[in-house]
């Protein structure tokens, strides 16, 4: 079983999260983390792991849905996923392109 190690955390410049990504930008993961506001959370971020969504990977939004932009079309590596925004919120990223 993939767990995650837990570290302090530090300032990352132009950190983001996943679900505030729009279509063209991208990022490098710098962590998968579970939200108790979400029901299934932890299910959530252990599938998202299983999925290769794991720190250093590089990530892209390749499409967002019409008109609501959810779910989103999301290349982890060389794989292409569609995840509802508030799964990809758990994401955290470091901005490459801003």
């Amino acid at each position: 079983m993939m767990h995650e190690k837990k570290t302090s955390q530090q300032s990352v410049p132009n950190a983001s999260h996943l679900g505030l990504l729009k279509k063209g930008e991208y990022g490098i993961i710098t962590r998968v983390h579970d939200s108790s506001s979400i029901a299934g959370a932890s299910a959530i971020q252990l599938r998202l792991l299983e999925l290769g969504f794991i720190k250093g990977e590089s990530v892209r939004i390749l499409a967002e849905s019409f008109p609501t932009g959810d779910p989103i079309a999301v290349r982890v590596g060389s794989s292409t996923f569609a995840l509802r925004r508030h799964e990809a919120s758990m994401v955290e990223v470091a901005l490459m392109n801003a």
